[in-house]
């Protein structure tokens, strides 16, 4: 069977299902200051500062879709990663340095996104956007955040037969909400691979 065939019989494969790995970037989950008000003056005691970061991440990923057309489909989706949040202290006023707090995240992201698929051979490109709903609790489930996520990126897909192809993905994701000190929205790069099945 030439690749010409075989991407014939691809495209009348409307539904696909897939599971793989993923890895999600760091990013600032902002800071605070520990302030002590003095009775002699207006401006606070500054005890120290705090900054924190979001540590990269591994995770695993479980997809569904279905195809209207040769390009063009809808895809569900099922993210978990556990991420560390790593919080560093500064500027103590007894001068105490290097001191760090880490806390593993949960963090889970459901969602949806519009699929176009590009025309090819053995490979074929797509791109894709979507929204869902992020959500993520601390390592003893006592604080947890959920907000809207929002997502857009492409990747390509490779065709080992009639039914398996190997793909891989690479979007930017922003989400409402995080367990960051500063509460903003956080903006993570996410890279993923999996194995899809067609049927």
């Amino acid at each position: 069977m030439t690749w010409a065939v075989l991407m014939v019989v691809l495209a009348q494969s409307r539904i696909e299902i897939g599971g793989g790995v993923t890895w999600t970037g760091g990013a600032d989950a902002g800071g605070m200051s520990a302030q002590l008000s003095r009775p002699s003056s207006s401006t606070p005691l500054t005890l120290f500062d705090t900054t924190s970061r979001f540590e990269p991440a591994a995770g695993v990923a479980a997809r569904v879709g279905f195809f209207f057309t040769p390009h063009v489909g809808v895809e569900a989706f099922a993210d978990y990663s556990r991420p560390t949040l790593r919080a560093t202290i500064a500027n103590d006023f007894e001068g105490a340095t290097g001191t760090e707090a880490v806390m593993s995240i949960d963090s889970y992201v459901f969602g949806g996104s519009l699929m176009y698929r590009f025309g090819g051979h053995r490979i074929a490109p797509f791109i894709a956007a979507g929204a869902g709903h992020a959500r993520q609790l601390d390592d003893e489930n006592v604080n947890v955040v959920s907000g809207l996520e929002l997502h857009g990126g492409g990747g390509a897909a490779l065709a080992l037969s009639r039914h398996l192809a190997v793909r891989g993905d690479a979007i930017f994701s922003s989400r409402e909400k995080s367990l960051a000190f500063d509460g903003k929205r956080t903006n993570v790069p996410v890279v993923s691979a999996s194995l899809t099945y067609r049927f």
